[in-house]
């Protein structure tokens, strides 16, 4: 009978067969450390158009404070959904927590979390801002961007979490109907070059409220075996806008990195 080692906390350990007992070998999907995400430094901010913004990382807390320029109105090329993709978004290379660089041919699940938020944009600015992958963070056409993003909707007073997917001539955003969330969750579940599963889900007070749930797929073959960027962007609205120079938002940003294989 084969020996089945247990998990050995203080080494990160797991068990599988001992050796000589026939067991294969698992999946290594250690380490599973959260990642907080700060702009501010090691990302590159593009800003393609006029819609901008500088931003500062407070260490302690983990929240960055997103210092908007002025907007007088919206335009769809500052939109998810829009054919074009020029709101402006930092982006350094998608790294797991021991510092390998993610591509198209690794299978893994990105895991991302907002929190703290808060803002001085009016609502009627309809603002939607998003962390997560891409091939290219430097194109300006949504279908050469070739990403994925968990997004979170402030509009009319609400914070509705959601979905961005930018893979081909337009972009798709789906939000939940439930407002109020005081965090939003979401998975982006990559295999080689395809998009099983992207969904994004809302919390409130310890649980999730009603209607707080979105999700889609894709089958879009993205390029072989390149190299996968994180990214943070900022948008409206097709047609909203409306943002005064000063105005703010501020968030905690965290993802996590499961490899599959």
């Amino acid at each position: 009978m084969p020996i089945t080692p247990c998990f050995d906390p203080t080494t990160g350990a797991s068990g599988g067969a001992a050796s000589g007992g026939g067991g294969g070998t698992g999946v290594n999907i250690l380490p599973l450390d959260y990642i907080n995400i700060d702009p501010s430094t090691g990302f590159t901010k593009l800003e393609p158009d006029v819609m901008g913004y500088e931003v500062a990382h407070d260490a302690g807390t983990g929240v960055s404070t997103f210092t908007m320029d002025v907007l007088g109105t919206g335009n769809a090329k500052f939109s998810f959904t829009g054919t074009g993709a020029e709101y402006p978004r930092s982006s350094q290379l998608l790294k797991d927590s021991a510092g390998t660089t993610m591509t198209t041919a690794d299978s893994f699940i990105m895991n991302v979390r907002f929190s703290l938020y808060d803002t001085t944009v009016p609502a009627n600015a309809d603002l939607r801002f998003g962390v997560g992958l891409c091939i290219d963070p430097t194109s300006t056409t949504t279908g050469a961007f070739d990403g994925y993003a968990i997004t979170l909707r402030t509009v009319s007073g609400s914070r509705k979490p959601g979905i961005v997917k930018l893979d081909s001539g337009s972009g798709f955003l789906s939000t939940v109907s439930g407002s109020g969330n005081d965090f939003t969750y979401g998975q982006i579940i990559r295999s080689a070059r395809k998009l099983p599963v992207i969904l994004a889900y809302g919390e409130t007070s310890g649980q999730m409220p009603s209607n707080s749930y979105t999700d889609s797929t894709s089958t879009v073959e993205l390029a072989a075996t390149s190299d996968l960027s994180l990214f943070v962007a900022v948008t409206t609205a097709t047609t909203s806008g409306t943002i005064t120079a000063g105005e703010t938002f501020a968030v905690k940003m965290d993802y996590q990195i499961i490899r599959l294989r």
